[in-house]
């Protein structure tokens, strides 16, 4: 069999794109168009194929660094390999993927490629984390390491629910007996009312986020129904007193932004988000979900709050790059320093 690389189209890309497990919103064609817009880079959305046989798709993020005949190709949770629950049999088609993109992206156009793997099944961080290694990839020092808390909802919903730690299970058993009720959607209304909470507690704590409600929300507006983000909001009385934004695709829900007005927080309404949104990834068909990332030094509240619900401490494999050779790895550093060094500049001369 032949492996080849193709450019795929936006119709083509959501035609397959589902039939992956490992599919998540980072790799959802508009978000990617989108994050590569921040930074002033292209999104390349490609395909790889064994034969005829789909083995993979990667959204390819390319930026060239200026007056260098180099740059950066960054692919978030990907490459999509994962169609069935088979590892070993998902590893396998990993190494194809990475093979043709290392060949296309390091060899012959001589960029720098990093990849931020997918976080999937039991074991498979250790396998891919071989494989990178094996392919002639090194830890990426210029990314960050995800880490993040991973809860097991392939069980029952009881099962699901003794795992709670009795704390956390308190708070929630205090949430499900006051006036407050939960409504999920994906409409523009939705969004509005989840960026007021969010404003409020912004103000509240005075914090900032790279990706803000405001980022999702104008990709809200260019994705697919069945590709939206998933908005839950938690009334008292009809009035807004917490917000639950999260992503529903493949086997995995994953919890993007959060936000609790006053009235929320003294009747934990919080909780009663978080609970609704795992009924409802559970009844949806996920494996998994996501907590969305975790930060014990920097905000132990929140990660005292996510541990409480009895999950597992994951951190995913990498990020990883590799580069044409020592010089241009140099040269992308050197270039990424400088226009960080500009970038930061010019928002403080601003």
């Amino acid at each position: 069999m032949t492996v080849t690389l193709q450019p795929v189209s936006r119709n083509t890309w959501q035609q397959l794109a589902p039939s992956f497990l490992d599919y998540s919103y980072r790799q959802l064609w508009d978000f990617g168009i989108a994050c590569a817009k921040r930074l002033k880079a292209t999104s390349e959305h490609v395909a790889i194929y064994d034969g005829a046989e789909l083995v993979g798709l990667a959204d390819v993020r390319v930026k060239t660094i200026p007056f260098l005949k180099t740059g950066i190709a960054y692919v978030n949770g990907g490459p999509m390999v994962r169609n069935n629950i088979n590892a070993a049999e998902g590893i396998k088609k990993l190494q194809i993927a990475l093979a043709e993109l290392t060949e296309t992206y390091v060899r012959q156009k001589k960029f720098v490629l990093r990849i931020q793997p997918t976080l999937e099944l039991v074991g498979w961080n250790d396998l891919q984390d071989k494989l990178f290694k094996d392919l002639g990839y090194v830890v990426s020092t210029n990314q960050h390491v995800y880490r993040t808390i991973v809860l097991d909802i392939s069980q029952s919903i009881e099962e699901v629910r003794k795992q709670l730690k009795q704390k956390w299970r308190n708070c929630l058993n205090n949430a499900e007996k006051r006036n407050l009720s939960v409504r999920t959607g994906t409409d523009e209304a939705s969004f509005s009312l989840f960026i007021g909470l969010y404003k409020e507690l912004t103000h509240r704590k005075d914090f900032d986020v790279d990706l803000d409600p405001e980022f999702y929300f104008q990709v809200q507006k260019s994705l697919a129904e069945h590709e939206r983000f998933l908005v839950s909001i938690v009334y008292e009385n009809e009035q807004p007193v917490a917000g639950h934004v999260s992503s529903i695709l493949g086997d995995t829900c994953v919890y993007l932004l959060g936000a609790t007005n006053d009235a929320g927080l003294k009747n934990k309404a919080a909780y009663l988000a978080q609970w609704s949104v795992i009924q409802m990834a559970k009844e949806r068909g996920c494996q998994f979900y996501d907590l969305g990332g975790i930060d014990p030094d920097k905000n132990p509240g929140v990660y005292h709050f996510k541990k409480g619900m009895g999950g597992q401490d994951v951190t995913v494999s990498g990020p990883f790059e590799c580069s044409p050779n020592g010089l241009k790895r140099m040269l992308v550093n050197s270039g990424e320093k400088v226009y960080r060094f500009l970038r930061c500049f010019l928002m403080w001369r601003g």
